[in-house]
């Protein structure tokens, strides 16, 4: 919704050109046509900038692990194992610069910021026994920054939006048409192109860590402990920018068992999982 108003105070010039009424759809839908042919996704080059500028702000608000903690230092040796297994002429063409931390926090979650930093919370470490589970979540998220994810949803979105923004100054549309036509793309398509890039991650993701040695039901495992004690709804599934990870177990399950191939035994986390501090007695 932001992005449509900053783009509606710049189109606003428009509002001076006094189309004919019939010019208007013609000369947008050729408009329309000709930015489908554009690539508006930022360049790597912005990527790894936007992507150090949100690391650097997220070293400033979180507890960020120091370097010699076996969290951090096991994370690296698989981030780096994980990546030496994408081509290097992919590599060199486009040349990310990917990072490992962790954050100390009970958030059960991980995550890719554009051009290469990745987060893992311990909350989701203290859950995983295995390096195989370790390897899956770090996997797919190195998918995320390798297929562009972030920039692609950006294009897209910038695409979709830009013709709208025109047309909704043309037409001097409010701010309530403005906010809804927003609140639109992002329930309808935006979620889509979200559980798109997240199933794409959990395959190739799925190919990296295999590549790299490391057995897939590692993953399974991960997003059945995911799953535990949660049941999503029809509706929820339909609003989630995430495909239900019982879902994603089965499908995974389902490569394994029909690609019928014979994956090293799991490997347990070299560091025990950190318990919960001891609640004080009152």
């Amino acid at each position: 919704m932001a992005q449509l108003k900053k783009q509606h105070s710049h189109a606003h010039r428009l509002d001076n050109m006094r189309l004919p009424i019939v010019a208007m759809p013609l000369g947008l839908a050729i408009f329309t046509a000709s930015a489908q042919a554009v690539d508006f996704r930022p360049s790597i080059k912005d990527q790894i900038k936007i992507g150090k500028e949100a690391s650097a702000e997220i070293r400033k608000k979180e507890k960020v692990l120091p370097d010699s903690d076996i969290r951090v230092k096991v994370m690296r040796q698989l981030g780096q194992q994980l990546v030496a297994k994408i081509p290097e002429a992919e590599r060199k063409k486009n040349p990310f610069e990917y990072s490992f931390d962790v954050i100390d926090s009970k958030e059960v979650n991980a995550f890719a910021l554009p051009g290469g930093p990745i987060y893992f919370y311990t909350g989701l470490l203290n859950k995983m026994k295995s390096l195989d589970e370790f390897a899956g979540v770090l996997g797919h998220e190195i998918v995320h920054i390798r297929n562009q994810h972030w920039a692609s949803q950006e294009g897209d979105r910038m695409k979709r939006q830009l013709p709208l923004a025109i047309l909704l100054t043309i037409v001097r549309a409010g701010d309530f048409a403005w906010d809804l036509a927003g609140l639109a793309d992002a329930v309808l398509i935006g979620i889509k192109y979200s559980q798109k890039h997240e199933s794409e991650s959990d395959r190739i993701g799925f190919d990296l860590m295999t590549a790299a040695g490391y057995n897939p039901q590692g993953m399974v495992d991960t997003f059945k402990m995911l799953s535990a004690g949660r049941k999503m709804s029809d509706f929820d599934r339909m609003l989630s920018t995430h495909p239900d990870p019982a879902k994603r177990a089965e499908t995974l399950e389902a490569r394994i068992k029909k690609e019928g191939k014979v994956y090293p035994p799991m490997r347990p986390l070299p560091f025990a999982p950190q318990p919960l501090p001891a609640a004080t007695p009152k």
